[in-house]
């Protein structure tokens, strides 16, 4: 599988899972509590937070209709955007100087051509394309064009603009893709989650790294995130709040602080259950296959030239002993000496000893 670097980080291939906390805009353009978020997600054990930078007048024209419920009562999603796009690149060069200093990856998804070139200039370390902009193919050839590893959601696309939108990334020259597999639905019902999409991303992708966007409601155990790990995903991007409770933006589908912990606990331990395919014999089992198996054993007291038959002989353990699959060879020879009950049958207790395989 391939991989490719985020910061100082191997990011697919045999790396652990790259987990994203996407703040997105839930700080509520409150510098003090985006701050705080980047401190939250570093101590709970991600490796990048990630926000959002737009302003409403270049994503949507003031008329498009909303479609999401939501209180504003104008309908259009103008009116939202415009509320959650207060930040400005100073208070991202403060997030992103913050990051650092607290040991985690700074990222933001761009939204217009404007902020892909100040973002540029800030060195961000990869670039997230959102999904409802993988045919926004100027937005994602500029980012593409700076050279550092895409994370591109494919939420409500097909294969074939999936294709056509990798196809646009490497005519740049810039092969370092990660695709996110994504439902475009806010929030994604557990049962239209589709988590045998991330297989089939491997499978018609083979070169790239591929991960999840995740945007369900999180159960206790935060279980779809470590389902798609099991599944192949490498990088993992789940929407992230201090108070999942707070009205508006995503809040409600995200993971606070102590679900976070819990998500990455989890991935970690699937992780590490994963293991090899290989059939070895792993030493932790060692004692018991030697212990637990079954030999041959002598069910009764067998006197010396004495024919041996099946009544003659039972399995027991432990397994340090002739195995049970050599019973068929064993019967119908003679003791060549007294062979108490109870006792592992050998092939010297037995007149000519082992037969040639």
């Amino acid at each position: 599988m391939s991989s490719v670097r985020i910061g100082d980080r191997p990011v697919g291939g045999d790396a652990p899972a790259y987990i994203i906390a996407e703040a997105g805009v839930n700080h509520g353009c409150d510098l003090e509590v985006a701050l705080r978020m980047v401190d939250e997600a570093a101590e709970n054990g991600a490796d990048a937070i990630k926000f959002q930078t737009y302003r409403a007048e270049t994503l949507t024209t003031r008329w498009a209709p909303r479609y999401w419920e939501h209180p504003e009562e104008s309908g259009t999603q103008y009116a939202i955007y415009r509320h959650s796009d207060g930040f400005r690149r100073e208070d991202y060069e403060r997030l992103a100087e913050h990051a650092h200093q607290v040991g985690i990856e700074w990222l933001t998804t761009p939204f217009d051509l404007e902020a892909v070139g100040w973002l540029a200039e800030m060195g961000m370390a990869a670039w997230k394309i959102a999904s409802a902009d993988l045919t926004n193919w100027p937005l994602v050839r500029a980012a593409a064009e700076v050279g550092k590893p895409m994370i591109i959601s494919t939420g409500g696309a097909t294969l074939e603009e999936i294709r056509a939108t990798v196809d646009q990334i490497q005519a740049t020259g810039n092969d370092q893709i990660i695709l996110l597999h994504c439902i475009l639905s806010y929030p994604t019902a557990d049962e239209d989650m589709n988590l045998r999409r991330i297989p089939r991303l491997i499978r018609e992708f083979p070169d790239l790294v591929i991960g999840l966007s995740c945007h369900n409601i999180s159960d206790r155990c935060v279980t779809v995130p470590t389902a798609a790990v099991v599944l192949g995903a490498k990088v993992v991007e789940k929407h992230f709040t201090l108070d999942i409770s707070l009205p508006g933006d995503d809040h409600y589908l995200s993971v606070d602080p102590p679900l976070l912990r819990q998500m990455v606990h989890n991935i970690r331990i699937a992780e590490s259950a994963l293991g090899s395919e290989q059939f070895d014999i792993l030493p932790c089992e060692e004692p018991a296959r030697k212990y637990a198996r079954r030999s041959i054993v002598a069910a009764t007291d067998i006197p010396v030239g004495t024919v041996i038959e099946r009544k003659h002989l039972i399995m027991k353990r432990p397994g340090t002993g002739v195995p049970p699959t050599e019973l068929e060879r064993m019967l119908g020879r003679t003791a060549a000496r007294d062979i108490a009950e109870d006792q592992l049958v050998t092939w010297e207790d037995i007149e000519g000893g082992k037969p040639a395989e």
